[in-house]
């Protein structure tokens, strides 16, 4: 079965976390776009990957806020 990197059961419809960096951020007078690596590779040794998003698909991410919510 799929899971995520901590052993949990990914099924269609989960909610996810995927962590980036913000490697730029182009504005418009229209749109925002952000370009993002991962910040996990693949597999170790290898090249992060790069995504493109609208600004408006992402949340900024303090790490001392985060709180953990299983949904069961």
């Amino acid at each position: 079965m799929p899971h995520d990197k901590n052993g949990q059961q990914l099924s269609v419809g989960d909610d996810v976390l995927i962590r980036a960096t913000v490697t730029n951020v182009s504005a418009g007078e229209e749109y925002c776009n952000v370009n993002l690596e991962t910040v996990e590779p693949m597999f170790p040794g290898e090249h992060k990957t790069p995504i493109v998003l609208n600004a408006r698909q992402v949340e900024k991410y303090f790490a001392h806020e985060v709180t953990l919510e299983l949904k069961r």
